[in-house]
């Protein structure tokens, strides 16, 4: 709240400094009294030889430049408190890799993930009294059920990239198909991988009728 306020403050007294800046003071020295002074195109001012007429310029010195860079440091202090870094915001000035977009994001994305973990239990919990709530209600029991969050990455995922790690996981027996699937971002594992099942399956046996032999020399089985 404090710094939001300072920076409502701040941008006020600038906005304040540029409308005056836009209407010019004129300052007239060694003058008893004055008429008729006006600022604008073609006026002329009749002035005695002592006297000095001109226009008091409030961007002189740099003074705008002080308030922005203030306005800056306050834009510093309420990102850091958020934990939502500049670049969240779109303000890059030119193109990164993935990895130092990532870690310039690192304090959003921990952010992320503690409020991720905090929801997760949440949304389970929330899920087990519904469950709970329609077999009471309704009389379906859904048996015993192991509740699951399927969360969306944060920043863009080179997609082609992880699914070469997980093929390669897979095949060295690192990993599961499920898991690479759960790693992949599918909301339903299980089904996918019966799915994949029933089409191997398919495939062996439309293979197996045409006599289709593997690169063994063998029929396809």
């Amino acid at each position: 709240m404090q710094p939001q306020t300072e920076l409502n403050r701040a941008m006020s007294q600038l906005s304040r400094i540029l409308e005056l800046s836009g209407n010019p003071i004129a300052v007239l020295e060694n003058v008893d009294a004055s008429e008729d002074i006006a600022v604008k195109p073609g006026a002329v001012w009749n002035v005695p030889e002592s006297a000095k007429a001109y226009l008091l310029d409030l961007l002189q010195g740099g003074g705008v430049r002080m308030h922005i860079e203030y306005i800056d440091l306050l834009y510093r202090t309420i990102q850091d408190i958020a934990e939502s870094p500049r670049a969240a915001f779109g303000g890059l000035e030119g193109d990164i890799s993935g990895v130092a977009l990532e870690m310039d994001l690192h304090p959003l994305l921990q952010k992320v993930k503690r409020k991720r973990t905090i929801r997760t239990a949440v949304y389970n919990r929330r899920s087990e009294m519904i469950l709970r709530l329609v077999r009471q209600f309704t009389g379906q029991d859904f048996g015993r059920n192991r509740m699951r969050v399927v969360w969306g990455p944060v920043l863009p995922q080179d997609k082609a990239r992880q699914v070469q790690n997980e093929v390669s996981l897979i095949q060295a027996g690192v990993h599961s198909r499920r898991w690479a699937m759960d790693e992949l971002g599918i909301q339903d594992p299980d089904s996918e991988f019966s799915r994949w099942l029933e089409e191997r399956q398919s495939i062996l046996k439309m293979n197996k009728d045409n006599g289709i032999r593997s690169p063994g020399g063998k029929a396809s089985e």
